[in-house]
């Protein structure tokens, strides 16, 4: 099985999101998956030519780690996409990144899409998708709409629980004196990632993974007492 894990943090591996992608990766026994560190590729714009669609279909014309990227994502049993939010969406490079794989789309218009769209090039019905985010603010709910949006774009919205792992509090995992508080969380993290791998992950696990590890006055506090000035307002 290969497993192919698109680490969207311009942190790279110092990204606190990763303490809860390598938790899952863990639990669900995962240990030789393959990380593609955005931070560290390169990896530029489209640039909307559609040359991938007319002159080299399937291919994208620009010279750049995408030509090694788009194999792996087409051949990829399960694609894990890491990464924290940054003004309530995808870090920048991680929207490029995405921007790109146009070549695995054709040019037809899906007749069976709502709203529009094009049909894959590539089978991918058997392909699993999940998704592991932190942000930091004291909860994910109302943080990740925008994301939600996307998913239902794409079909998914009413489902999107059963695959993504959407944490508030980001910050706090990266933080040692801090662990008493967090293994709980990456515990479940890690129960979740043994779900997944056997199916899907259960209600009581997600439940676990909705609750905020601090609360909200607790968490706000130590928050803006993190940073080295002071508040004038």
């Amino acid at each position: 099985m290969k497993i192919l894990v698109v680490n969207g943090s311009p942190r790279g591996e110092e990204s606190v999101t990763m303490y809860l992608t390598r938790a899952f990766l863990e639990g669900a026994g995962w240990n030789e998956a393959e990380i593609i560190d955005i931070s560290k590729a390169n990896v530029k714009g489209c640039t909307g030519c559609f040359s991938c669609w007319e002159k080299t279909p399937g291919k994208c014309v620009i010279e750049d780690d995408m030509k090694q990227f788009i194999p792996k994502l087409v051949e990829a049993d399960v694609v894990i996409t890491s990464f924290p939010l940054y003004s309530c969406f995808y870090p920048g490079q991680l929207k490029c990144f995405a921007d790109r794989m146009l070549p695995i789309a054709l040019p037809f218009m899906d007749k069976n899409a709502a709203s529009g769209g094009h049909p894959l090039r590539y089978d991918l019905s058997k392909q699993r998708q999940f998704y592991i985010s932190t942000c930091g603010f004291w909860t994910a709910e109302g943080n990740y709409d925008s994301i939600i949006k996307l998913f239902e774009r794409g079909g998914e919205a009413d489902n999107y629980k059963a695959f993504t792992i959407f944490s508030g509090q980001g910050g706090v995992f990266g933080i040692p004196e801090l662990s008493e508080h967090t293994k709980p969380y990456l515990d479940a993290v890690r129960r979740a990632g043994k779900e997944y791998a056997d199916g899907e992950i259960s209600a009581d696990t997600q439940a676990i993974l909705s609750q905020p590890i601090f609360p909200r006055e607790d968490y706000e506090k130590f928050a803006d007492g993190s940073w080295d000035i002071q508040d004038n307002e």
